[in-house]
């Protein structure tokens, strides 16, 4: 009986304990997210991810008490849909993609504008019919619309790189490139070819940038991460760190 009662004195303060150390080495699991090469919204500089978007996603992770990795795009796409990773950013909603990605909030606007030489004869852009006798550049794998996407009369050439893109413009063999404003000015600028180029003052359209999930599998993530993007806009917050990236580019 004593021997009884002494291994239960003595097992079940011991298992608190192992249940205690359990729970201390072994945290929740950490959110893995793969970024986009895009600055200044995104990349991989001096050994480590920077950019506007980076701040903004590590910060609402870090308020919503979430564990985040960040990780370089490479086949992304592939590996969230698959569940190898649980998400990318930055995404852009498309009616193929809704079926297999769940999505944040909107965390940021993206103006997608149309770059030119500052000779060309392209001057106004009011609806894609403008579009219709030039060569567009285009990156591949981007979205840029579903009414872009599906115009049936505008000539599309694809490169790799924002920089491939940019030369093709300058060796006249795209008519206009469709660019985000601040990434083409960060990319013209490392060219050294900004002063050669300008944009037309309507843009092509704006996007609205996501998280994009890994489908069915991160709800209360999400549910968790819209809150913490609602009090970074309403604060101000994502506008301010917006203001000190593109302060530092312009």
């Amino acid at each position: 009986m004593i021997n009884s009662l002494l291994k239960k004195w003595i097992l079940i303060p011991l298992l608190c304990i192992v249940i205690n150390i359990c729970s201390f080495v072994s945290p929740a699991s950490a959110i893995r997210l793969a970024y986009v090469e895009f600055p200044p919204y995104e990349g991989y500089v001096d050994g480590e991810p920077k950019g506007i978007l980076i701040d903004i996603v590590t910060m609402a992770f870090e308020q919503a008490g979430i564990p985040l990795e960040l990780r370089p795009f490479a086949r992304a796409v592939i590996e969230v849909e698959s569940g190898s990773l649980d998400g990318l950013f930055n995404f852009y909603k498309t009616e193929k993609r809704l079926l297999h990605f769940d999505y944040s909030a909107p965390i940021i606007k993206n103006p997608l504008v149309l770059w030119v030489c500052k000779e060309s004869s392209f001057r106004k852009f009011e609806s894609l019919d403008d579009l219709k006798d030039l060569k567009v550049g285009l990156m591949r794998g981007y979205t840029y619309g579903m009414a872009f996407n599906h115009h049936e009369h505008i000539a599309r050439e694809f490169a790799d790189s924002h920089k491939s893109n940019f030369s093709k413009l300058l060796f006249k063999r795209i008519d206009t490139y469709a660019c985000d404003y601040s990434v083409g000015i960060y990319t013209a600028q490392k060219m050294g070819i900004l002063n050669q180029l300008r944009t037309l003052p309507t843009p092509l359209i704006m996007m609205e940038g996501h998280i994009g999930f890994t489908k069915g599998k991160h709800q209360d993530v999400i549910r968790k991460i819209n809150i913490q993007i609602k009090k970074l806009q309403e604060s101000g917050t994502i506008n301010d760190i917006i203001d000190k990236h593109l302060g530092e580019l312009f």
